[in-house]
């Protein structure tokens, strides 16, 4: 079986194509492809660049949006999931507390592999960039401001140039993921 494929497109047409891995983070994964599906990516900003550590489209569940409010159980290793997809540079994960849950709408690319090494078996990796990854580099690298979102140790730096997510779509090869098991979720 095919891992499911995810194509983030960039209001500039740019791409950057994600393999997801189910077998590692199943339920992390059926919920980012169910969150695709409703198009709670599709036309947001990337809210957060911190140069050799993350690339993150949000930070905050896109302002709390119903939809994208939804937390899920932390399939990493600090919360006892056996998730071998190691945190390093070109994998995308799910933010959350690093403790027991994760934010599956707020996913972030890994830039550096000693960010790996600091994130690892605290957060759920669900797949790794397979093309594209210039176009990570590029927006790593774009001129931003810093944000105060209250919260000490965080460092946001948004890109002063909105960089846009047009949209996420996901090939599944005609394979049915399951409804994920979250929390948080109203339509």
């Amino acid at each position: 079986m095919k891992n499911p494929i995810a194509t983030m497109t960039m209001s500039s047409g740019n791409k950057i194509v994600i393999e997801l891995m189910p077998k590692e983070a199943p339920n992390s994964v059926n919920c980012f492809i169910y969150l695709s599906k409703k198009g709670v990516f599709n036309n947001r900003e990337i809210k957060r660049v911190v140069p050799g550590f993350v690339l993150q489209p949000t930070y905050d569940s896109f302002n709390r949006d119903s939809v994208a409010n939804v937390a899920v159980n932390g399939e990493f290793r600090e919360n006892g999931f056996n998730n071998n997809l190691k945190l390093e540079k070109g994998v995308v994960a799910l933010g959350g507390d690093g403790k027991t849950m994760a934010g599956p709408s707020c996913f972030y690319f890994v830039l550096s592999d000693e960010a790996g090494r600091k994130l690892d078996g605290k957060y759920t990796g669900i797949g790794r960039v397979i093309e594209g990854y210039e176009e990570v580099e590029r927006i790593e690298n774009v001129k931003t401001k810093s944000i105060d979102v209250g919260t000490p140790g965080v460092t946001v730096n948004e890109p002063i140039v909105p960089e846009i997510i047009a949209s996420i779509i996901v090939e599944t090869f005609g394979v049915i993921y399951d409804e994920p098991i979250i929390s948080g979720l109203s339509d």
